[in-house]
């Protein structure tokens, strides 16, 4: 082969070559091109992650004690107290109490030991205790002694008037609610649901107000 056959030859063959780089290199482009525009695509159609709901209050027992008053609101040292466990099932199941007397009562509420109640007293905008006797007679009255930023009540501590007979008391703390609802205005609202909320806490036991 002439030498001018020979170079005509590797011309051909170095172009070729060239341009099977040339094309891979193309290629290899195009795939990086369309990797990145589905990546794209799927972050900009990726759906946000929920944001998770303030978690409620946690506890694992509760404890509800009664003062008893004498005439003049001052206390004696008559104390009677029920425990919850974390099933709300108290301990005694009933307590004994005057027929028409007055007791100062505390709720105390615990997880793992430790008192929570200063965290439902900081966030007092957003917790309130209600108290719903099975028999409308069972409680005369109820005053809040403690309040939140706003002056409204939550239940920590307060004064009962007992009336007479064997009824439930039925103790609910909501979290949540609108405070300045109507349905969340009396102590004893049976429609305090629609105040909004969620129950933090739902317990009853016997009260037994006779001679």
């Amino acid at each position: 082969m002439s030498d001018t056959a020979t170079c005509a030859s590797n011309k051909y063959y170095i172009t070729h070559f060239n341009l099977n780089i040339f094309m891979k290199s193309i290629a290899q482009f195009a795939l990086i091109i369309g990797t990145l525009g589905v990546l794209s695509l799927t972050a900009c159609t990726q759906k946000p992650t929920p944001q998770p709901e303030p978690e409620q209050e946690e506890f694992d027992e509760a404890r509800v004690q009664f003062i008893a008053l004498n005439a003049d609101g001052t206390a004696t040292t008559d104390t009677l107290t029920v425990q919850f466990n974390r099933e709300g099932v108290p301990s005694p199941s009933y307590i004994q109490v005057q027929p028409q007397g007055q007791y100062r009562m505390f709720i105390s509420l615990f997880y793992k030991g430790t008192l929570i109640n200063p965290e439902i007293e900081e966030e007092g905008t957003a917790h309130q205790f209600f108290f719903i006797p099975s028999l409308p007679a069972g409680v005369v009255n109820y005053t809040y002694e403690d309040a939140d930023e706003d002056g409204k009540g939550i239940g920590l501590a307060g004064k009962i008037t007992i009336g007479e007979g064997e009824f439930d008391l039925k103790i609910v703390l909501r979290h949540g609610l609108d405070k300045h609802h109507p349905d969340a205005a009396a102590w004893n609202s049976s429609n305090y649901q629609a105040a909004g909320g969620e129950d933090d806490l739902n317990i009853s036991f016997g009260l037994h107000a006779t001679e």
